[in-house]
């Protein structure tokens, strides 16, 4: 993976805008009908439109895929999660996409919650737990975003280990003054991941413990960022010791080979990345198909191989550096869809930290 193309992603946050080339476009006689590849239909002169919201990386290997095994024709606009519930919305009355991939499951529940998507039982659910399905229908998880603690190792040795100062693998260990100005960290006001953090910490800890908590690590954090991915790629290039994001974004750059450990410490906060079928969808064939196949564990084995993301689906391995869910020491009391619901106020109480 092209270490220079993530990090441009994902700090300017630039569109891309691409139509894939895999299958061309089908002529009437060609068109398809019957069976394609592995149990999916022949979509040759279908097409389907697609609003990706994770690393294009990603999105771009799972749509390769879908075309190679159905012939169909795939359009897609990579975005960042915000701005895609926001397209969706604005197009309710005539969408122009079919599916909507990435983002966080309380992105899809706020579109669910207003009728801009569209139920649909997948034959390739039995393999994920229902913890991690809508209990509608609605989206289905792919993966599991978890928070972690990322340490550059060779600055760790040089100018903390030797001062006998230990290796930050809990939220308690954060507090320590000699990391002051050392941790990096995204805005909880503009980045899903921050209000993960700011909102799981409150709800292990309790408000009034979690705001306390907060108030203390403030003052050691040196810059917030407005993306998730960011502390992460500035902690691998040591211009900043510690960062606190999502494991696979961590994993991604420690397997590009810089030098980042991650600790998922006990009681992590966590989010399901889905998957949804847009409502009143043109294409209501090919996105129906195109969900059967990314919920599959050849489309989940794809995943974690490019982006070190941990699968919803039990049969898909570990990524690389990293461990299945069951083995992680998240908080499952954590409830991410409630949290969404009390943004607003949780944002008010963190700002207000002086």
């Amino acid at each position: 993976m092209n270490f220079k193309k993530i990090m441009s992603m994902a700090i300017t946050g630039v569109l891309a805008v691409g139509l894939l080339a895999g299958c061309g476009k089908a002529t009437d006689s060609q068109a398809g009908g019957g069976q394609g590849k592995d149990g999916l239909p022949d979509l040759k002169g279908k097409k389907l439109a697609v609003y990706v919201s994770f690393h294009e990386d990603m999105g771009k290997k799972l749509i390769q895929m879908f075309e190679e095994k159905t012939g169909c024709e795939v359009s897609y606009i990579r975005m960042p999660t915000g701005e895609a519930v926001t397209r969706i919305m604005a197009e309710k009355d005539d969408p122009k996409a079919d599916i909507f991939i990435g983002g966080t499951a309380d992105a899809h529940e706020v579109m669910n919650e207003k009728g801009l998507l569209e139920k649909y039982e997948s034959k390739s659910e039995e393999g994920i737990s229902k913890d991690l399905l809508d209990k509608n229908g609605v989206w289905k998880g792919l993966y599991v975003e978890t928070l972690s603690i990322g340490v550059n190792t060779e600055r760790f040795k040089k100018e903390f280990e030797t001062k006998g100062i230990k290796m930050p693998t809990t939220l308690e260990d954060l507090l320590n003054p000699a990391f002051k100005g050392e941790i990096i960290m995204p805005d909880p006001n503009s980045s899903g991941t921050g209000i993960t953090f700011v909102a799981s910490v409150l709800n292990a800890m309790g408000e009034e413990k979690g705001l306390d908590y907060l108030k203390k690590l403030k003052p050691n954090v040196a810059q917030f960022t407005k993306s998730g991915f960011t502390p992460a790629q500035k902690v691998g290039t040591g211009e900043y010791l510690i960062s606190v994001n999502f494991l696979a974004d961590q994993l991604i750059i420690k397997n590009s080979g810089f030098p980042l450990e991650s600790n998922v410490y006990d009681k992590a906060g966590w989010s399901i990345v889905p998957v949804s079928k847009i409502g009143k969808a043109k294409n209501k064939e090919a996105a129906e198909a195109f969900i059967d196949f990314v919920l599959t564990k050849e489309a989940g084995d794809a995943l974690v191989e490019i982006s070190n993301a941990v699968s919803t689906r039990e049969d898909v391995t570990a990524p690389k550096g990293g461990k299945k869910l069951t083995e992680l020491p998240i908080n499952k009391d954590f409830n991410f869809l409630e949290a969404a619901k009390n943004k607003k106020s949780i944002l008010e109480k963190f700002n207000a930290i002086k």
